[in-house]
């Protein structure tokens, strides 16, 4: 196996992160090498990345609330009959984590499945990593510097939301593998509801429209103690790839 295979082996979709920080510099590097490394159609950054450190921790929480999945999950969205109750969304949340963190002392199938939910509830923990990343769309044009270098504006000017998110997704990717050559895990999640009445900062691009965030991103060190159900219900290479 390469050690490209082996980056990619490693990297994978977790749930549940250290608290430990892998450090500003840490990720600052990857995230330059990214910036270097992975091809944008025409060198147009129609996208923006935020980064939220571990200081955010409070704000990553309540984006994690708003990750919540299960069969009534749309009862907490707008429109629906718990759509701003904070306090018992809060309260499932702590009651969801108070069980995961049983997992640590008695990790066994049974108890894992008793523990994936609470009253059918589960959140896309991975947001709370200690570095957060959010992917969002900006106005398709050159930067400052590249107009000083005599970048034309019109060549580059256009507006397709495909293009930008295409760009964004391949510099995440990127971004995942050069984290696992740093002993790192990074997880993606775009599962979250729209509520403007209850955003942080982290989701404020969102205002502007739910495709105005291609995804978020977490880094850290995997916490290993916390098991978590892994979909690995795959098509065949077959069946998506066809020689002509």
């Amino acid at each position: 196996m390469t050690q490209l295979q082996k980056l990619m082996e490693f990297r994978e979709n977790i749930h549940h992160f250290k608290t430990q920080d892998p450090g500003r510099d840490k990720i600052e590097k990857i995230l330059k090498d990214a910036h270097s490394l992975v091809p944008t159609k025409n060198n147009l950054w129609a996208y923006n990345i935020d980064v939220y450190g571990p200081q955010h921790n409070k704000e990553k929480e309540i984006v994690a609330m708003q990750t919540v999945t299960g069969y009534d999950k749309r009862n907490f969205a707008p429109g629906g009959q718990d759509y701003g109750n904070i306090d018992k969304l809060k309260e499932i949340y702590k009651k969801w984590k108070e069980g995961r963190e049983t997992l640590r002392d008695d990790p066994t199938v049974e108890n894992r499945k008793l523990r994936a939910k609470y009253q059918g509830f589960s959140f896309n923990e991975q947001v709370t990593a200690p570095y957060l990343l959010v992917y969002y769309q900006v106005p398709g044009f050159p930067t400052e510097k590249q107009m000083s270098k005599n970048y034309k504006r019109l060549m580059i000017d256009y507006k397709d939301n495909e293009q930008w998110m295409i760009s964004a997704s391949m510099h995440g990717y990127g971004t995942t593998l050069l984290a696992a050559e740093q002993g790192l895990h990074a997880s993606f999640c775009k599962c979250y509801y729209h509520d403007i009445e209850n955003f942080t900062n982290i989701l404020s691009p969102l205002r502007h429209g739910y495709k105005n965030v291609a995804f978020l991103l977490g880094i850290g060190y995997k916490d290993a103690e916390l098991p978590y159900y892994k979909n690995r219900n795959v098509p065949e290479y077959d069946e998506i790839v066809t020689w002509r």
